[in-house]
């Protein structure tokens, strides 16, 4: 083919289900695959933005083993959010060092909903810690983020695998990868932050996604999306999922050669 290949990843929510995202990240690398351009929502986006900044997958897999939740969030007043992911900004503005979005190594977006009009919104400008802030902020669990006009919740709402952004950003070539892939029954049902978790999850699962290249869907149905103990255990299945994907990859790649 004449024109350049440029491979972009559509990385989706998922909460803590987003180590998957490490583990896909692993083995692209290991096979060599040229990635260009990343769109993240929620999960996806903080992911995404780490690897865009330049970070390697073991380093990001390296950051996930050691946080908790204390270390993203602060109880709030319950006006708009039961808790403030203030704490999470600040820890990717010193890991990100501040970088903007535009400055990545990468082109890259987070994806976010605005409250206002309900309508998608693709930042790929301003302060990437805020972005990605702005894309995990889960609606009556996180506060939503003020962006000029536009008051920013969880990309997820809209766009759960943005595949449309990574097109927008000139991939002519896109993997998704996909961590709602059912309902997960929840067990317990006992809080208001399970309860709107899984409120997203079931929103999430009705949504129609863009059609990628190919689509990878680690097997999470034993990881909730507030459980940040099975870290690993996300990403050996994000890496068992992209290596069975890898032939239809390879083979669809080597039509561009």
């Amino acid at each position: 083919m004449s024109e350049e290949l440029r491979v972009g990843l559509a990385l989706g929510g998922g909460g803590a289900r987003g180590a998957a995202h490490i583990g896909v990240l692993t083995e692209l690398e290991d096979a060599g695959v040229p990635i260009r351009v990343i769109a993240g929502t929620s999960a996806g986006s903080l992911v995404g933005a780490l690897y865009a900044f330049g970070l390697s997958p073991d380093q990001i897999l390296a950051l996930a083993v050691k946080t908790t939740w204390r270390d993203l969030v602060n109880l709030s007043l319950p006006r708009v959010g039961l808790v403030n992911a203030s704490r999470m900004e600040t820890l990717l503005n010193d890991i990100l060092r501040n970088c903007k979005i535009e400055d990545l190594a990468l082109p890259f977006a987070a994806v976010a909903c605005d409250l206002h009009t309900g309508r998608e919104v693709a930042l790929t400008r301003g302060n990437a810690a805020n972005a990605i802030r702005a894309s995990c902020s889960i609606p009556g669990i996180f506060v939503p983020v003020p962006h000029g006009d536009e008051l920013l919740v969880d990309g997820g709402v809209v766009n759960g695998v943005p595949v449309n952004v990574a097109k927008s950003l000139g991939a002519n070539f896109t993997i998704a990868v996909k961590l709602h892939t059912q309902v997960n029954p929840a067990t317990n049902l006992d809080n208001i932050f399970a309860i709107l978790a899984q409120s997203l999850e079931i929103m999430q699962r009705s949504q129609q996604m863009g059609k990628p290249d190919v689509l990878i869907l680690p097997d999470l149905k034993d990881h909730h999306m507030s459980d940040l103990t099975k870290t690993m255990s996300a990403y050996v299945a994000g890496r068992a999922a992209a290596k069975a994907a890898m032939p239809k990859i390879k083979r669809l790649l080597a039509k561009w050669e």
